[in-house]
């Protein structure tokens, strides 16, 4: 999972709620897997009452055991992958509500945020006194905070999604 890295620029941009929520989509592959898993085990279990003896019947007995495994190992991978993506959106959410709250306070004094995330004085205001400056360094180091934070988010979910180990590949031999 390649992310783009959490700027200022793209943490202001992004409004948590706009657009699909990433996880839904696995959290709805994860009831599709459940669904699928609880529909074959229900198959399966009829399989007696159809298929008493025969050739083939022990292989489609272990064949529908195996894929029924298979969609519940899915349904946690999914559900695994749905909880992380969630969990970041709402970090990323936090991180970008105390950027917004830091710019709104720097513009009260009559400071700018760059795009870089840095708080300073408008351009030809002349120099920034000390009591300015002490403020600036301040919002600077709380969005300084906030992106590290986000960063963290976004790090840790691709940590984690490496560590789920996906389902071993299927064969029917």
């Amino acid at each position: 999972m390649t992310e783009e890295p959490v700027s200022y620029k793209r943490l202001v941009a992004d409004p948590s709620g706009s657009g699909p929520d990433p996880s839904e989509w696995w959290v709805q592959l994860a009831r599709t897997a459940r669904d699928s898993a609880a529909e074959l085990g229900r198959l399966h279990r009829l399989l007696d009452g159809h298929w008493r003896a025969g050739r083939n019947r022990d292989q489609v007995d272990e064949l529908l055991r195996r894929l029924t495994h298979r969609l519940n190992e899915a349904q946690d991978a999914c559900a695994a992958i749905a909880a992380l993506l969630a969990n970041r959106s709402h970090e990323l959410a936090q991180a970008r509500e105390l950027v917004l709250r830091v710019t709104d306070e720097a513009r009260l004094v009559r400071l700018v945020v760059t795009p870089e995330g840095e708080v300073e004085r408008p351009s030809g205001s002349g120099p920034m006194p000390l009591a300015v400056r002490a403020v600036a360094q301040r919002l600077t180091a709380q969005i300084a905070g906030a992106l590290t934070e986000a960063a963290a988010a976004q790090r840790r979910v691709t940590e984690e999604m490496a560590v789920l180990s996906p389902p071993a590949p299927w064969s029917a031999g």
